[in-house]
């Protein structure tokens, strides 16, 4: 479906002020796939027409909709396993020894999506610290109302629990549910989800009730903002957090503040960020 110069840069213009996420002209083949099932749902008969109308209200339902379907990504239980792994073996011991028993452990899955970096963070520490349902809080934050939406429900399809849930854990955290699972009460009391822009100023005053985090994961979620934003994101993620906090980003990420200061440590192979 063709689209006007016009209409596309201000599409760009308009996704980068509401969310931080830079969308290029070698990416208008991901915009219009994103924007297709919005075309249906509000009977709009071209992308120009859909340009059109989030200009005319970007407060609107329909501006809030496009938000929502370019901010919310594919994910799965125990992605990558390794940052679970480092939780598991190196981030949590180092945390009960240091805080001693009984204080409160605080993690921030900073683009959580539909929950399941939220559960898998969740479901680690109930392996890994002693009185975890007790200790542990995960806030979970995305600009999606969709995505959380879905993820306070906490049911979840067949197919979505069998992408990295291992069989023992599903069974004992989760409720099934006809064809679904849901999460089970021990485990959602350990997790809040709330909706919040990284790219904004007010970010802190969404976070900080929850904080200061002692964990942070922020993965895969960098590539998508200007080198500058990244900067400001990565200043602000660490004003919330103690120092000494851990933070986890995807793979081939970097934390790198304009404020901030950041100690690399590895874990097989793989590099983890820890605050000066």
């Amino acid at each position: 479906m063709s689209m006007t110069d016009r209409e596309f840069k201000y599409l760009s213009a308009f996704l980068l002020k509401a969310s931080g996420i830079v969308v290029n002209e070698d990416k208008m083949y991901l915009l219009r796939s994103r924007m297709q099932p919005l075309l249906r749902k509000y009977k709009i008969a071209s992308m120009d027409e859909l340009a059109q109308q989030v200009r005319s209200n970007e407060r609107g339902p329909l501006a809030h909709a496009v938000v929502d379907a370019m901010t919310t990504n594919e994910t799965l239980f125990f992605r990558d396993q390794y940052p679970y792994d480092a939780l598991k073996t190196l981030i949590f011991p180092e945390i009960v020894h240091s805080k001693g028993v009984g204080k409160r452990i605080n993690i921030w899955s900073a683009a959580s999506s539909r929950g399941q970096e939220g559960i898998s963070i969740a479901l680690t520490a109930m392996e890994s610290v002693p009185q975890a349902d007790r200790r542990v809080r995960i806030l979970g934050t995305d600009l999606s109302d969709e995505a959380l939406a879905y993820a306070n429900e906490g049911l979840y399809t067949q197919m979505e629990v069998q992408r990295g849930m291992p069989v023992k854990l599903l069974v004992r955290f989760f409720n099934q549910e006809g064809t679904n699972w849901r999460v089970c009460p021990e485990l959602k009391a350990m997790l809040t989800f709330k909706k919040a822009n990284l790219v904004s100023d007010q970010l802190s005053g969404v976070v900080r009730p929850h904080g200061p985090f002692d964990i942070v994961f922020l993965r895969n979620v960098l590539i998508y903002f200007t080198v500058d934003e990244r900067k400001r994101v990565i200043d602000r993620i660490a004003a919330n957090m103690v120092k000494g906090g851990y933070l986890i980003t995807g793979a081939t990420e970097v934390a790198q503040g304009v404020r901030s200061k950041w100690e690399m440590v590895t874990f097989k192979n793989k590099r983890l960020w820890k605050l000066k």
